[in-house]
């Protein structure tokens, strides 16, 4: 059987032998097609899927999905179940054991620029960029106003608002938020709009377009991202620029509620887990403001 037709024997056995609920084994089942998406696309055969393996899985699916170190741990577990079942099937031979421990969450969390790395993005597309109007303006949503790029992606014109200063995103679960427009952003998007999108003959009025004048797709973007983030060492997604956003603005002493409500997440404890702030910032922080630091 093939990889498909392998997780389609598991969410069976779920069913008939551990007597689960159908809600419980559509949530199975939304967590490791990912992998099988995945693993089709490398070529490789579940059963022989490595620890080495499963870490770059791991790596591409918290970025890519913009998950959460929790969601990642969630996904981990439902793969952990997977496994143990192959093993029982004998389509794995070797001990899982190593496979299956409990991930460490932070290593998951997707890279955080500094500010200098962020402003070298922004140089390498207008020393390199083929349309750098339309580039800078993708970036402008994902780092100066940190969205997910499945919202700076589905962005329409009237969901800004250049009179006073406002973008109006739809986010997860199609909640629309308020997220201020900054003074070079706006500079930035108004010049793409005014100067370069007209030339793509818009067949939407999504805001950012590729060369055709159709949506962007998340491939365009994240080919765009990587065209402009291969001078730098670290591993960067969209997402990067989106966590670099929310880490700059805690540096700079921004309210934690503040935060959550731009990046539009339900939940605080989801703004503190994407937003831990760099221990040596911390440091340099006390020895600043700390009374009995500042003085010496």
């Amino acid at each position: 059987m093939n990889n498909g037709e392998w997780l389609d024997s598991y969410l069976s056995f779920l069913g008939v032998e551990r007597n689960l609920s159908s809600a419980t084994i559509r949530s199975y089942q939304e967590d490791l097609r990912h992998l099988v998406f995945w693993l089709d696309d490398q070529n490789i055969f579940v059963g022989d899927l490595s620890v080495e393996g499963l870490d770059l899985f791991l790596n591409q699916v918290a970025a890519k999905l913009e998950y959460s170190p929790t969601s990642v741990a969630r996904h981990f577990s439902s793969l952990r179940g997977f496994l143990k079942y192959l093993l029982q099937e004998k389509i794995i031979s070797f001990s899982t054991e190593s496979m299956l421990a409990t991930p460490r969450l932070g290593k998951y969390l997707p890279a955080c620029l500094t500010r200098e790395e962020v402003e070298s993005v922004f140089a390498s597309i207008r020393e390199t960029s083929k349309v750098p109007l339309r580039d800078t303006a993708l970036l402008e949503l994902l780092y100066s106003a940190g969205l997910r790029i499945s919202e700076a992606l589905q962005l329409r014109l009237g969901h800004i608002d250049f009179d006073n200063d406002w973008l109006t995103p739809i986010g997860k679960g199609n909640k629309q938020r308020l997220v201020p427009l900054g003074k070079m952003a706006k500079e930035n998007l108004l010049a793409w709009i005014r100067e370069g999108r007209p030339l793509t003959e818009p067949k939407v009025d999504c805001l950012i377009l590729n060369a055709q004048g159709k949506a962007m797709s998340r491939m365009g973007a994240w080919k765009i991202v990587q065209q402009h983030t291969v001078h730098l060492s670290k591993h960067v997604t969209p997402h990067t620029f989106r966590h670099s956003f929310a880490t700059h603005c805690l540096e700079a002493g921004m309210d934690l509620r503040v935060l959550q409500e731009l990046l539009g997440h339900a939940n605080v404890t989801t703004t503190q887990i994407y937003t831990h702030v760099d221990s040596e910032f911390i440091r340099e922080e006390h020895r600043q403001f700390h009374p009995r630091e500042s003085k010496k």
